[in-house]
């Protein structure tokens, strides 16, 4: 069955996941994870246009493009490769990054290229389900239920969590709702 974020079982299966993912990394619940530390045991070897481009023009465009990364892998080869928008915020890198790093850590089956049947454009393959559960997982294994439940509780606002954790304001306030505690937030920050 495809990952629901409605379904409770689908909610607690992130939540243990991302517990046994952030011990296997040597860390509590509310230790700060690095996305790039994760890379190093997936095993993921995270890069810029700019380490691949010489032609400064081009890598400025491409800062300029709207898009925040993709990951690839070699045949034959385990290391993935994850290709970020160095326009990006570092915030915006880290979710980009902990996104892809979920959907190697999911098995998830990869995007294929396909014929848009309106436009006869290649255009790459789209699982929402996929890209919800990878998502939910690296904003779980970023923003632990414990750690959300401390941090709503002391009156913590978003954007104080967010540079703390150096992540979004966005993912943060996304994290309190799905441990149902934005009403509770509210209060306590309004």
């Amino acid at each position: 069955m495809a990952y629901s974020r409605g379904r409770w079982q689908d909610k607690l299966q992130m939540e243990r996941l991302a517990r046994t993912i952030r011990e296997q990394l040597g860390l509590d619940q509310f230790a700060v994870v690095d996305p790039w530390h994760l890379a190093d045991a997936v095993p993921a070897h995270p890069f810029y246009p700019e380490d691949v481009l010489l032609d400064e023009e081009r890598c400025a465009a491409l800062r300029q493009v709207g898009w925040d990364g993709f990951a690839f892998t070699y045949p034959d080869e385990v290391t993935l490769m994850v290709l970020l928008n160095s326009g990006r915020a570092e915030s915006r890198q880290a979710a980009t990054l902990m996104e892809e790093l979920c959907h190697q850590l999911l098995d998830h089956e990869p995007t294929i290229l396909v014929t848009d049947p309106v436009t006869g454009l290649l255009k790459r393959s789209f699982n929402r389900a996929q890209e919800d559960e990878a998502y939910d997982l690296g904003a779980t294994i970023l923003m632990p239920k414990e750690l959300v439940q401390r941090e709503v509780k002391v009156g913590r606002s978003a954007a104080e969590i967010a540079v703390e954790r150096r992540c979004s304001r966005q993912l943060v306030e996304y994290r309190i709702r799905r441990c149902r505690l934005w009403g509770r937030y509210l209060k306590l920050t309004g």
